[in-house]
């Protein structure tokens, strides 16, 4: 083995060690709050940035007048983008039911939530693009077949 492998097994080594110890040393400070393992009652109403499930269930099963009351978890009488993290139905038609656009709705932009139909999707701006080239392609192949 020449001087440049053993060299780069030396490095490999020591950032192999250096990298144990690092993790050594995390675990030993934080102890059960290691880092990348969620809190069992993370939130993101408390500013946690765990996931949340996408098909979590509305509070009076859906988006009726009494939904409103449980997901207003701090009590201030609005419902805050935070708060409603989690319920995808509640999240993609936010900014359309928020009609004073002060980022919370109120019980009446609330109520309303449940009429607004969900956004549609938008075509990739390179949609129309795309269906040329492939246009191109077909006549390319085409030809060659000639």
């Amino acid at each position: 083995m020449g001087p440049h492998a053993t060299t780069a097994l030396g490095i490999l080594a020591g950032l192999a060690l250096f990298l144990a110890m690092a993790m050594i040393g995390v675990i030993a400070v934080n102890g059960p709050r290691n880092p990348g393992v969620p809190e069992a009652g993370a939130s993101a109403a408390a500013g946690a940035s765990a996931a949340a499930s996408a098909s979590a269930p509305l509070p009076s099963g859906g988006l009726e007048r009494g939904a409103f009351g449980p997901l207003d978890l701090d009590g201030d009488g609005a419902l805050s983008l935070s708060e409603s993290a989690g319920y995808r139905e509640i999240v993609i038609r936010f900014e359309r039911a928020d009609r004073n656009r002060d980022g919370r709705l109120s019980k009446a932009e609330f109520d309303r939530l449940a009429k607004l139909a969900p956004p549609k999707a938008k075509a990739a701006p390179n949609a129309r693009l795309q269906v040329r080239r492939d246009a191109n392609a077909s006549l390319a192949a085409q030809r060659e077949e000639r």
